[in-house]
């Protein structure tokens, strides 16, 4: 139960919050299990899944028997149920879950008839099974990692596909990691992860993000339609059929046209798209910065710049005065007063060499 809690929410304090309820819970004081106890038995940890598997059989719970199959490298958890526990069903039981997982190298059972029988151990010899191991008699702790399961699955047999999905999915005490994890190589989709973000939606607003719906009375141009020529059509945008449809009256009549279908006409109806030329869902061209040009410099006395005067009839409202054009390719400053030649700064006084002393 920590551990699902974990892997979808975190708080400080979360394993004592979760152990607090467990302790006052009434259903779960009613059905706990009597504390382990002591053992020196330790099973050496394997190196890689499907390596050794413990069997056992449990029941009868409401008239079935449990076959209850665990790994002891991932602790994923098998169970089958059957009507009967002979030799022979168990060989077949066993057989389904050797064509799915393939055939361990060990496999560990307590003394009973079926697992002792010459028919179970042909038929694990005939598998390619190596080495089957039997607990001592009447010490069942010997195959614990079967035994500690079987209460567990019985509790839960009314519901054993969903406490399959948990338990498969929870991250094992063991190794830190779920079952399906170290089986399987990823984690078990449940109805849990509905509380996370999906990746893949994320990214999809974040694209729609930057795109700008039209307008209804917006100026558009949409393609005719015909396949043999592209021929944009002025129109006028009706209505937004879904994220990226719209409705388009063009020539009288009304089509359909997606969004890559369609382009601004630079000429919009609707207020908000005369505002604020930035809402337009073309993206416009830079502006062009125009720089103050002029033509090349000749070898005579530099001129001032003189800017043209106005006609008669605009004299009479004061304004910026206008910016000759002239020919492109030469970058000038912007405009200043006429040229005047600096004198030098250096100073004027007459310099004398020094006298030095001489022997001579």
């Amino acid at each position: 139960m920590k551990g699902i809690a974990r892997s979808l929410i975190f708080w400080p304090g979360i394993d004592a919050d979760i152990e607090q309820i467990a302790r006052s819970c009434n259903n779960c004081a009613m059905h706990a299990h009597a504390p382990p106890k002591f053992r020196k038995h330790h099973w050496e940890y394997p190196k890689a899944p499907w390596e050794r598997i413990h069997v056992d059989y449990a029941g009868p719970v409401e008239g079935a028997m449990l076959l209850i199959i665990v790994d002891a490298y991932s602790k994923w958890l098998e169970v089958k149920t059957t009507t009967s526990t002979t030799a022979a069903t168990t060989i077949k039981l066993m057989d389904e879950v050797f064509a799915a997982y393939g055939v361990p190298v060990t496999i560990v059972s307590d003394n009973g008839i079926q697992f002792i029988s010459e028919d179970f151990k042909n038929f694990l010899r005939n598998s390619g099974v190596k080495y089957h191991k039997l607990s001592a008699p009447y010490h069942p702790s010997t195959n614990d990692q079967a035994e500690r399961y079987v209460q567990t699955v019985k509790d839960v047999l009314r519901d054993l596909n969903e406490f399959l999905r948990q338990y498969r999915k929870a991250p094992h005490s063991t190794t830190g990691l779920s079952p399906a994890r170290l089986f399987l190589g990823r984690d078990l989709s449940t109805r849990m992860d509905l509380v996370r973000p999906d990746d893949t939606r994320v990214r999809v607003t974040q694209m729609d993000s930057t795109y700008r719906p039209l307008q209804p009375g917006q100026s558009v141009y949409a393609l005719s339609g015909n396949p043999r020529m592209d021929e944009w059509i002025p129109g006028t945008i009706v209505t937004r059929l879904g994220d990226f449809h719209y409705e388009i009256h063009c020539s009288g009549k009304k089509v359909k046209r997606h969004i890559d279908q369609i382009r601004s006409s630079g000429n919009e109806n609707t207020t908000d798209s005369r505002a604020d030329p930035e809402q337009s869902d073309v993206l416009q061209p830079p502006r062009r910065v125009r720089f103050h040009e002029t033509p090349a410099p000749t070898n005579g006395p530099a001129r001032p710049m003189t800017t043209p005067r106005a006609p008669a009839a605009t004299r009479a409202t004061p304004a910026a005065p206008a910016t000759p054009r002239v020919p492109r390719q030469q970058r000038v400053p912007a405009p200043c007063g006429p040229y005047t030649p600096q004198h030098p700064r250096r100073s004027n006084r007459t310099r004398v060499p020094p006298s030095r002393f001489s022997p001579n």
